[in-house]
């Protein structure tokens, strides 16, 4: 076969994937457009259900869903269109339109509230590449926060990790900006590391920052790296204008965690939704 022949096989190949990868992305975006979410679950207490799969927090409802909400039980969902949440009440079933919950078969009517407005520009987007916690290992040293291209929001940066069956370790920490240049470099025993005050993070720029852990009677040393940014100066006033009072309600509490997903906070985020466990028995849906 000579060299013409294989260039044309080539483009033909080339265009043939092309082709495949343009049909399963129309595929995709269907399927995205027929499924339109419109509320988040912002608080469950009791038997409510979607389907036949119990309602967790934080998940995302399809518009023309159908969810049950048991005897005694209170269902809270957050519609993102006009940002306005409704509280169900059961027994009786709500189908979710596009304005709004619709109660079904006698159900009692949904109670409308305003949503506190920072809350109002939360995005629903399904089509989130869900990414693993982790951006690198060694051996059985794991970068616990801020990893994975993490967003900082506070101004106390904390970096933590973690070494399975440590002991006599020490770890040294180094941390350097998108150029390369080395801002902090220290020693600890522990597996947390408050960055010093005269350690400044630009609002909206990348970082790096890698663990060395020395044991004795190791061979040689483990060794992670991780990365994250810090959160723009508009982003920072979105999170502290949102961020809710010790006595807000559960449901806002819970928004504010899906705030803190959507601007890619998520070690804030796993913070807020362990802080928040102890005080409802349901499940949560998956961090984005």
């Amino acid at each position: 076969m000579n060299a013409t022949l294989l260039r044309t096989g080539r483009l033909l190949a080339l265009a043939t994937g092309l082709v495949a990868l343009a049909t399963a992305g129309i595929l995709a975006f269907a399927s995205m457009a027929e499924a339109r979410p419109v509320a988040l679950v912002t608080d469950v207490v009791g038997d409510v259900k979607n389907g036949a799969d119990a309602v967790v927090l934080l998940a995302e409802l399809d518009a023309g869903r159908e969810i049950a909400v048991g005897t005694d039980s209170t269902a809270v969902v957050f519609y993102v269109g006009d940002g306005t949440e409704w509280v169900l009440k059961g027994p009786g079933r709500y189908r979710l339109g596009s304005k709004g919950p619709e109660p079904q078969a006698g159900a009692p009517a949904a109670a409308r509230r305003p949503a506190p407005a920072a809350f109002r520009e939360i995005k629903l987007r399904p089509e989130k590449v869900r990414q693993a916690a982790v951006i690198m290992r060694g051996r059985n040293l794991t970068l616990a926060a801020p990893v994975n291209d993490d967003v900082v929001v506070t101004s106390d940066v904390r970096l933590s990790w973690v070494l399975d069956n440590a002991r006599d370790t020490e770890y040294e920490v180094e941390l350097v900006d998108a150029n390369g240049k080395l801002l902090h470099k220290s020693k600890t025993t522990n597996v947390q590391l408050a960055l010093p005050d005269d350690v400044r993070l630009a609002p909206g720029q990348r970082y790096t920052w890698a663990v060395t852990a020395r044991e004795r009677g190791l061979p040689q040393p483990l060794y992670a790296i991780g990365e994250f940014r810090v959160a723009s100066a508009a982003t920072r006033a979105r999170v502290d204008k949102a961020r809710p009072k010790p006595d807000a309600p559960f449901s806002e509490r819970v928004l504010f965690v899906a705030l803190l997903e959507d601007v890619g906070a998520k070690s804030a985020a796993a913070e807020q939704r362990r802080a928040l466990s102890s005080e409802r028995p349901a499940s949560w849906s998956r961090p984005k």
